[in-house]
């Protein structure tokens, strides 16, 4: 009858050897890297976990492992244990376990309720646990709680299977690819990585934020990518993310390492970022891509405020991204026209709203700007020369300024149909005018050196 009990125990709870050390919230991936046999693609797992049972105010020795869930009850699974203090905040690991060697093991300490929460981590090793497709849970072993050299509890999380795949470079739901990147996050805490926006259930995986004072860049058995792109890297965390992954990479959570609470998140609505990485069915394998999370596409345009019939006006773009491509549309039912750099030529007066369209197929920006039409007759004999309007739209006042010198100049503001609002005669760079009163519309305001005889024009717009 004994027995029959032990077994039902086991069925409903994790496993905690003789004691009855419980897990009561975890937190845990459902993915992590492995491959049997020789393993240099090596990234740890992560998780968090509260335990329960301890004795209270109790200093024990632990260390960590993955296991099959139907392992032999005195099995310590596989793995190089990642041993976080969770008091000193150290980070550290190793590949000889031990809880008489001070290197093999750490030390958790349980509150005056027998209560303990912190993070834990594993590295895979080459390990027949480790095959693909294998499904394996995190294990922690820990000593008696009262100096004991040996293994007195093996708490089997079996509640939170995890999946191993590797890295590779087709659809398989047994393989991987490598994504990192750089979140304004705080050192040695952990980012979650989620495929919906909302963040929730269990994460796909768990990575922590460098630097978190464990250099493994001369560890050849660590994935490649990670040693180059990640590690000792301010702000910079890798994972493997599963290539079969339909929704792809939607919401990045960072958790705080003192409490494993929420921070931030990072969200994306398809998984295709904006900085054109898309993560969905990823199938790159080993070939890290940086997800780059924090990126906006930020884009700037010189459109002109007039121009005039039967001659080219030149319309320029840029933008943060080089491999952006630009859709203009001139607002007068023409082709549309593509590039950085276009131009068009007018056949008709008129106001036209120019539309630039600039994407990197992530994301996109849309400028738009209205022009100023006018007959080509109308184009000024001496070649022109700038100046900038500011507010623009005004209320009524407004400034006229970036002349240089102190030449007198004219000021002519007209209506869209050419009719002369008024004129008025200044001298010096900065010139103030006010058209308070005057209906909301768009005016044209034309400068004339009387110096140089240059002409510029721009247009303003009246609330």
């Amino acid at each position: 009858m004994k027995k029959i009990i032990l077994t039902t125990f086991f069925a409903l709870t994790v496993f905690t050897g003789f004691a009855q050390i419980t897990v009561t919230t975890a937190f845990v991936p459902t993915r992590m890297e492995g491959k049997n046999g020789t393993n240099n693609d090596r990234l740890p797992i992560w998780f968090w976990a509260e335990l329960t049972g301890l004795t209270p105010n109790a200093t024990y020795r632990y260390y960590t492992s993955m296991d099959s869930i139907n392992a032999a009850v005195s099995s310590n699974g596989a793995g190089n244990p990642y041993l976080i203090n969770m008091v000193s905040g150290t980070v550290r690991r190793t590949a000889n376990a031990s809880m008489s060697n001070s290197a093999g093991h750490d030390s958790l300490v349980a509150d005056s309720t027998g209560f303990y929460a912190g993070w834990f981590g594993v590295e895979p090793t080459g390990n027949g646990r480790y095959k693909p497709n294998n499904i394996l849970v995190p294990q922690i072993m820990l000593n008696n709680g009262a100096g004991g050299i040996s293994i007195a509890t093996r708490v089997r999380m079996i509640a939170y299977p995890v999946k191993i795949i590797k890295f590779g470079s087709s659809s398989a739901d047994s393989l991987g690819s490598a994504i990192y990147d750089s979140l304004d996050a705080q050192p040695k805490n952990f980012i979650a990585i989620y495929d919906n926006v909302t963040a929730t259930g269990r994460p796909i995986n768990i990575a922590m934020v460098e630097s978190d004072g464990l250099n493994v860049t001369a560890v050849t058995q660590i994935a490649s990518f990670y040693r180059n792109n990640v590690d000792t890297m301010a702000m910079h965390w890798g994972a493997i993310i599963p290539n079969d992954l339909a929704n792809g990479v939607r919401a990045l959570e960072e958790r705080a390492f003192t409490t494993g609470l929420p921070i931030d998140t990072v969200t994306d609505a398809d998984g295709w970022w904006c900085s054109g990485v898309n993560t969905v069915n990823m199938a790159t394998g080993t070939i890290p891509q940086f997800l780059n999370s924090t990126f906006v596409l930020s884009s700037s345009a010189t459109i002109p405020d007039t121009a005039y019939t039967t001659q080219t006006t030149f319309f320029t773009a840029n933008s943060n991204d080089p491999v952006a491509y630009y859709n203009w549309d001139f607002g007068d039912n023409s082709l549309p026209a593509t590039g950085a750099n276009a131009q068009h030529v007018y056949t008709l007066p008129g106001v036209v709203t120019v539309t630039l369209v600039i994407s990197n197929g992530a994301c996109t920006d849309t400028i738009t700007h209205t022009v100023v039409v006018l007959l080509g007759t109308n184009i000024p004999r001496a070649p022109g020369f700038g100046f900038v309007i500011a507010p623009n739209p005004t209320d009524g006042q407004f400034t006229i300024s970036g002349m240089r010198g102190n030449n007198e100049r004219e000021i002519v503001i007209t209506n869209l149909l050419g009719e002369v609002l008024f004129t008025h005669n200044a001298v010096g760079s900065n010139i103030q005018l006010d058209l308070t009163g005057y209906p909301a519309g768009i005016y044209l305001v034309q400068v004339r050196d009387k110096d140089s005889g240059k002409t510029g024009v721009r247009k303003i717009s009246v609330r």
